[in-house]
């Protein structure tokens, strides 16, 4: 994973569930969201240890779906019929270049994309209270799970589980959030 000097988040929303985020957190509430995404996956980002790459600018796009999208995302990309609540799409182990070579290839004319993430903003919404989170604390614990994922985190086994989530917390409560670390993705419950 490079290191990261310059970093942006770009989000987006299904028309969906920009009127959702409109209904609950008024006109703001994607722009909220954009702040709250770029602040905490800059944060977990910089805590990472990464080989230096050099001063490119590098950019991970976060996409809010509804159920429907992230459930055809599923079903075309990991052959699973039904909705999740996050899913990661890391671009930079695709490459046949390092990241080194594809910042020295960008010359930071535009930015080397580590990967996008998707996320149900349905399922996080209904699995908040199971989590015991409010609805922005799960959507960040959400991005940053999808985020640890592009960096080449892996949660197969209870042990890698409780670390990536460790990492998603610490970083969460450091920027004054109340994340809980015994987090669940209980998409299958809602």
């Amino acid at each position: 994973m490079p290191s990261i000097r310059s970093l942006s988040v770009a989000l987006t929303a299904a028309s969906e569930a920009e009127s959702w985020l409109e209904q609950h957190w008024g006109a703001e509430g994607l722009e909220r969201l954009q702040h709250a995404f770029q602040e905490a996956i800059e944060s977990l980002m910089r805590s990472e240890r990464q080989p230096p790459s050099g001063d490119a600018p590098y950019e991970i796009c976060v996409y809010l779906a509804t159920d429907a999208e992230i459930r055809a995302m599923n079903r075309a990309y990991r052959g699973v019929d039904a909705p999740t609540d996050v899913l990661s799409f890391c671009y930079l182990g695709d490459s046949t270049s390092s990241p080194r070579q594809q910042a020295e290839e960008a010359r930071f004319d535009s930015p080397i994309l580590l990967g996008d993430i998707a996320i149900s903003l349905e399922t996080a919404a209904r699995q908040a209270p199971l989590n015991g989170h409010d609805t922005l604390t799960e959507l960040l614990m959400l991005a940053l799970h999808g985020t640890l994922h592009l960096m080449g985190y892996d949660d197969s086994t209870e042990e890698e589980r409780a670390q990536m989530n460790a990492r998603a917390v610490s970083t969460l409560r450091g920027l004054g959030y109340a994340a809980r670390e015994e987090w669940y993705s209980r998409y299958e419950e809602t």
